[in-house]
């Protein structure tokens, strides 16, 4: 991801599609609720504990991946047969511009 908005807006989709409110999220992953906020808004910074803490709690993993991998592995699958799940999100954060 290319930018603070792009991840939290990720951990804004992951939180809201466990159906967990900010407040929830922010006491199970030990953060306060205006962290997570600022987060999700891209405006906030965090440590990186608690950040991984988050996804935990969301059952997400951070991934660092180089960006011409990820670039090339979704241009690799750009009108090919069919495409496999991680390639797909890849491919929807690029168009994003995340």
């Amino acid at each position: 991801m290319q930018s603070l908005l792009a991840l939290g807006s990720q951990i804004r989709s992951a939180r809201k599609a466990r159906q967990l409110s900010s407040t929830s999220l922010a006491e199970r992953s030990g953060i306060h609720r205006n962290t997570l906020q600022a987060l999700e808004t891209g405006k906030g910074n965090i440590e990186l504990s608690k950040l991984l803490s988050i996804c935990t709690e969301l059952g997400l993993e951070l991934l660092l991946v180089p960006r011409e991998v990820s670039a090339q592995r979704a241009a690799e699958q750009d009108g090919e047969g069919e495409r496999t799940e991680l390639s797909e999100r890849l491919h929807a954060l690029m168009r994003n511009g995340s």
